[in-house]
This record gives C-alpha cells, sequence and structure tokens, in this order.
C-alpha cells in the first residue's frame, strides 16, 4: 500500500521533532522532511510534492498566508494548519471548514486530523480543499508584508539576500537565479513563487522568465514589434516580452 507523504513546516525545532516521531508510528505516512521557514516550505513543497503539509500558522518572514500565496491555492497539497494561539485565523479556518490543530494538542488530536486528511485524500475530495484554500485567500487580509529577505545557500554557508539587494531574477528550470551586484544565487522557489511573494510596486515581470527590479532599470529599448530589452544600471540587458509591455508601462506610472 502507498503511504501517505507529509511535510512538516514549524519554526520550533521541539515542535518538529515531537511531530515526526508521531507520524512515523502512523503506517500509512511518511514524514518526508520538515521545515523552520516558509521559503523552505515553498522550496520542499514545489520539489517534493507531498501528499499532505503540517503547516505552522505564524512564521519568520512568510507565513502560512505566504507559502499558500507563493505556492497558490490550486497547486497546494492537503493541510493541516498547527497554531498556538492567532484567534483571527483560527475563526477564518473555521469558517471554511480548513482543518486545524491549537497548540498544545494530544497525540488523539493529531491522529483525529491526520484520520480526516487521509479520508480527504483517498475520497478524491481534493477539488472541495482547493475551493476553500482559495476562498480563504481571498478572504483574509494578511499583516504579512512582502517578502524583504531571502536565504541562499554558498558552499557550506547560509547568506542572507535582501530583496532590495536583487537586481532582476530569471527562471532556471523549476528554480530561480538571483542576480546581485554581479553575482547569482540559485533558490529552489519557481518565478511564479517568488512572483507572488515580492512587492508588485518594486519588481515586475518582464518576460515569462524574468523579473526586474523596478529600482535597477536605466532604460528600455523597444523594437517595431512591440518587443525590447530593459538595460540595468550595471549594463545587464534583459529581455523584455510585448505581452509585458503594459504591465512595465503601468508599474512605471508613464509611458514608454
Amino acid at each position: 500500500m502507498t503511504r501517505f507523504r507529509v511535510l512538516i513546516v514549524d519554526d520550533e525545532p521541539l515542535a518538529r521533532t515531537g511531530l515526526s516521531e508521531l507520524i512515523r508510528k502512523d503506517p500509512d505516512l511518511e514524514c518526508i522532511g520538515d521545515c523552520a521557514d516558509g521559503q523552505a516550505a515553498v522550496e520542499a513543497i514545489e520539489t517534493l510534492q507531498p501528499d499532505l503539509v503540517l503547516l505552522d500558522v505564524q512564521m519568520p518572514e512568510i507565513d502560512w498566508f505566504g507559502v499558500i500565496r507563493a505556492i497558490g491555492p490550486e497547486r497546494m497539497p492537503p493541510v493541516i494548519f498547527v497554531t498556538a494561539y492567532e484567534e483571527f485565523a483560527l475563526e477564518a479556518f473555521r469558517v471554511h471548514a480548513l482543518d486545524y490543530l491549537l497548540k498544545p494538542f494530544s497525540d488523539a488530536e493529531l491522529a483525529a486530523a491526520l484520520g480526516r486528511a487521509k479520508r480527504l485524500i483517498r475520497d478524491d475530495g481534493l477539488q472541495h480543499l482547493t475551493e476553500r484554500l482559495t476562498e480563504l485567500v481571498g478572504s483574509v487580509r494578511p499583516e504579512s508584508k512582502y517578502l524583504s529577505r531571502l536565504t541562499v545557500r554558498v558552499a557550506q554557508r547560509v547568506q542572507i539576500v535582501r530583496v532590495t539587494e536583487i537586481d532582476w531574477i530569471e527562471a532556471a528550470d523549476y528554480c530561480a537565479k538571483l542576480h546581485v551586484a554581479g553575482t547569482a544565487h540559485v533558490v529552489r522557489v519557481s518565478l511564479g513563487a517568488l512572483e507572488r511573494l515580492l512587492d508588485p510596486a518594486a519588481f515586475v515581470r518582464v518576460h515569462r522568465s524574468a523579473i526586474i527590479n523596478l529600482d535597477r532599470i536605466r532604460e528600455i529599448v523597444s523594437d517595431p514589434t512591440g518587443d525590447g530589452v530593459v538595460v540595468l544600471a550595471d549594463g545587464t540587458q534583459v529581455r523584455m516580452a510585448r505581452s509585458r509591455r503594459a504591465a512595465v508601462e503601468r508599474v512605471l506610472g508613464k509611458a514608454l
């Protein structure tokens, strides 16, 4: 029998350890990993494609709302939300009939929530879940701001990159390549997911494979077909698709 693949997302180390131990006791489940923050969660969901996610509500930088927004409700696996308080979110979960666990919860409460999730997956109720998640994202007014920093792995180190330092971002298969002052860093997050987390007043997608920091634009050169090239402050040239021209003009607030 195929086991359901579970991903744990919680910024508390003890909580991740406890949840993984309990999940491993269930013969129907397989714990495929755990994440301590929202960026790692987005990377893991896109890379591992779990069947079920235990998602902490409050996390630094990218919270539960940011994770779902980045993945997209239509692509998000079934979720059991985990929280210690966050009364507003709890009320939203209740209204939209989404499962949650309130810390501290018992082994029996976790087992019951996992049981409901397994029945949902087996009974092919994922369409209803997608609809409820979409309604939830549309109804919540999150306090969380847009993404302000990203973590990148450089050799054996983890480096912090502030979003304001990024010149432009390009798609690299299922990852994204951050261009920062002449150096490129790859993060295991798709370009589409990053676009949904970035402030649209500061970053604009100029091509299906490129996002530009507006503060880095020096000039835009168009050709007769409507396509063009965005020239950055350091001289880098990034292709601009004709279909994206109106969006760029709208963000810049003037005709190019």
